[in-house]
């Protein structure tokens, strides 16, 4: 299917399904693509046991802050030439085209950069940069979880570490802060249905009322450091 300039939003976004949003430049010749999925997490229980969930959620499901999770996102720096290439759309021109300034908060303070939207719903590899032939593979997030952080992410465990909410208590693996360490894969299956090997660790036991809640709490959002 050819990609599509502004066909989703985050807003609109279901479970399954894969947004390229934007891409931004960085300091190098490389632009930042910014991909976003929703992503149920399979593998997590609750302590409130068999047979009981929070009524919270469903009484309250026209609030969007008892969603069940904003989509998850991710950053990689990429060679715009062959992203264009890949994407194959008509008129877009990541090299020279138009960009927009925004203000965005790093590790460093605010910085401004340049962004261009595409809200392409569920991107596909078109053409394969490396060949020029025609191929039909799908962007997807994979999510990897991990208690062995860069030296970086161990310094920094108050913005890499994961977290029931902004600036929630953190959530442990055996004690061990957990880190996200996600990836841009590519799937020959197309539809939103395939099984993405995720990578998810159990947290550690926490009391009902704690897990209550988060259930109101924001998916932590990873930080990029690309932006130089």
């Amino acid at each position: 299917m050819a990609n599509q300039l502004n066909s989703g939003s985050l807003d609109t976004l279901k479970v399954g399904q894969t947004l390229l949003t934007k891409v931004t430049k960085t300091s190098t010749n490389k632009v930042q693509i910014e991909i976003a999925e929703k992503i149920q997490n399979t593998t997590s229980t609750s302590s409130l046991g068999d047979g009981f969930s929070n009524a919270l959620g469903m009484l309250n499901a026209s609030d969007s802050a008892f969603s069940a999770g904003k989509p998850r996102r991710h950053w990689a720096a990429v060679e715009p030439i062959d992203l264009e290439m890949m994407l194959n759309v008509d008129g877009l021109d990541l090299e020279t085209g138009d960009y927009t300034t925004e203000t965005v908060q790093t590790a460093n303070g605010p910085k401004q950069v340049e962004v261009m939207y595409l809200n392409i719903l569920n991107p596909e590899a078109n053409v394969d940069p490396t060949t020029g032939e025609a191929i039909a593979e799908r962007m997807r997030l994979r999510i990897v979880e991990t208690t062995e952080g860069s030296e970086w992410d161990t310094a920094h465990p108050q913005t890499k570490a994961k977290r029931r909410g902004k600036g929630g208590d953190y959530i442990l693996h055996n004690g061990n802060y957990i880190f996200n360490k996600n990836q841009i894969l590519f799937s020959k299956d197309l539809s939103d249905t395939v099984k993405i090997p995720h990578v998810f660790l159990a947290s550690d036991a926490t009391s009902v009322t704690t897990r209550v809640e988060d259930t109101i709490t924001n998916v932590v959002e990873e930080y990029s450091e690309e932006l130089g």
